[in-house]
C-alpha cells in the first residue's frame, strides 16, 4: 500500500512538472466570494487606488457573463505571492495565437493586471509599495470588477475614493521620484489588462 501511495505521489509531481503553464492555477474554482473584508479592516488608500485603476482600465470591457471571480482570484493570488510564474511568461502565453480556455484567460488577466498595478507604485516613490495593504488592494479590484459587471460603478467624485486617493498621495509622493519617460506617439498597448498611463486613461493622474 505504501509503495502504491509513493508511486502516486511521485507520478503526480512528475505530471505537474510537465504540465503547461495554463494548468498552473493554484486557487481557481469554487463559488465562495474571493475576498470580503470587513469595513474596519480595509485600508482606504489602497482600496481607493485599486478601485479607480480597475474602473479606468476595464470600463466597457466587462460583460454580464465576465468571469469576475476568476479574474479577482488571479489578482489576489498575485498580490498574496501565490503565483510563481514570471509575469512576462504569463503575458506571452496568454496572448499567443494558440488561445487559452476562458477561465484560464480570466484568471491570468487578473494576475497580469495586479502585477502591472504593483509595479506602478514605484513610480510614485520607491517605498510606496511598503505602505500598501495587499488585501485591501485585492478587495478594491474585486469590488470594481463586480460593479463594472453590474453597471453600478461608483462616481469618480465618491468621497471615500477621493479621500483614499489623497491619503495615498500624502504617503507616496513625500519623496518625489523621476518621472517615467513618456511613450512616443507610435507606442501602442496590445495588452488590454495593462494599466494605461496616457492622459485619457490614467491611474487617477498619479503617473502623468
Amino acid at each position: 500500500m505504501l509503495k502504491k501511495l509513493s508511486f502516486i505521489v511521485v507520478s503526480t509531481i512528475l505530471l505537474s512538472a510537465c504540465s503547461s503553464w495554463s494548468d498552473y492555477i493554484p486557487f481557481i474554482g469554487g463559488s465562495k466570494s474571493v475576498i470580503n473584508l470587513e469595513q474596519n479592516k480595509i485600508d482606504q488608500k489602497s482600496y481607493a487606488v485599486a478601485y479607480q485603476a480597475t474602473v479606468q482600465t476595464y470600463t466597457g470591457r466587462v460583460s454580464e457573463d465576465y468571469l469576475v471571480d476568476d479574474f479577482a482570484r488571479g489578482a489576489n493570488d498575485w498580490l498574496m505571492g501565490r503565483v510563481s510564474l514570471l509575469l512576462e511568461q504569463i503575458r506571452q502565453n496568454l496572448y499567443s495565437e494558440k488561445g487559452v480556455e476562458t477561465k484560464t484567460f480570466a484568471y491570468y488577466s487578473g494576475v497580469i493586471f495586479a502585477g502591472d498595478l504593483q509595479s506602478n507604485f514605484s513610480r510614485l516613490n520607491v517605498n510606496c509599495w511598503s505602505n500598501i495593504d495587499r488585501a485591501s488592494l485585492s478587495q478594491g479590484i474585486y469590488d470594481a470588477m463586480l460593479d463594472l459587471r453590474g453597471n453600478k460603478v461608483r462616481s469618480e467624485n465618491d468621497e471615500y475614493l477621493v479621500k483614499g486617493s489623497e491619503q495615498l498621495l500624502n504617503v507616496c509622493q513625500s519623496e518625489p521620484t523621476k518621472k517615467p519617460t513618456k511613450a512616443t506617439k507610435k507606442t501602442s498597448i496590445k495588452n488590454p489588462n495593462q494599466v494605461v498611463k496616457n492622459k485619457n486613461v490614467s491611474w487617477i493622474g498619479f503617473f502623468e
